[in-house]
């Protein structure tokens, strides 16, 4: 009786978390609220059953705020993935992923088969700021398909510059990335520190980065629809 009595509780405050926020917060947000309201429940109760959950209790974090929240930004969340987690993941992070505009096209060819890459950010001539990007795809149109000698031709004559570059803001969500890269018919996206399209670029991420971000995204939204289900399926027993 002291058991059904706890899960009563526990389903009335998560039903008072839904109503409450249901008209001001999107549904992650309820989620994160309604999770760490049921958490709460389940350490602060007397019941001696419900202690038998204790060690599952422990494991929830109960943080205040949606998914905007700083204290959740510390938290890796795959339900909220963002350019920032694909550059996290990404190969480029452990490789110089710079090359000077003034190199041969050959040697950015022989970095990239190096490194298994597509792409280099291409920087000013002795400034190191990123002013482009060269990929394998400009050294096939505008260098082998024209017969041209790689170790003549520098990247500057192949490669793609402002404003014609496809940057994204690393808070951007990891669908509206796929959307530009999409859009752009691009698969390698520059990484800008701020909102700012003139501030500065700080990484770069490519398809690979962005379907392994989808991929992780899917598994979460995934187990968390189940765990609403298990739960759901467990409140609603007549036992």
């Amino acid at each position: 009786a002291l058991f059904l009595l706890h899960v009563l509780v526990v389903h009335r405050v998560e039903h008072h978390a839904v109503a409450e926020h249901s008209f001001c917060h999107p549904p992650h947000t309820m989620l994160a609220r309604t999770s760490a309201a049921a958490a709460r429940a389940l350490r602060a109760s007397p019941s001696p059953h419900a202690r038998c959950f204790s060690s599952v209790a422990e494991k929830i974090p109960v943080v205040e705020g949606g998914f905007s929240d700083p204290k959740l930004s510390e938290i890796p969340n795959p339900l909220y993935e963002t350019a920032q987690s694909a550059l996290n993941s990404s190969c480029y992070l452990s490789i110089d992923w710079k090359i000077s505009e003034d190199k041969p096209v050959i040697e950015a060819i022989h970095r990239m088969v190096a490194n298994k890459i597509g792409a280099l950010a291409v920087t000013g001539e002795g400034d190191g700021i990123v002013k482009g990007i060269v990929t394998e795809r400009d050294y096939l149109n505008k260098v082998a398909f024209l017969g041209k000698n790689s170790s003549e031709t520098t990247i500057s004559e192949i490669s793609t510059s402002f404003p014609n570059l496809v940057t994204v803001s690393r808070e951007n969500p990891i669908d509206r990335c796929m959307e530009k890269m999409l859009a752009a018919d691009v698969r390698h996206l520059l990484v800008r520190a701020e909102k700012d399209k003139n501030s500065e670029i700080m990484g770069m991420i490519s398809v690979k980065d962005i379907v392994k971000c989808n991929l992780a995204k899917s598994n979460a939204q995934k187990e968390r629809l189940e765990s609403i289900i298990i739960e759901q399926q467990f409140l609603n027993s007549p036992i």
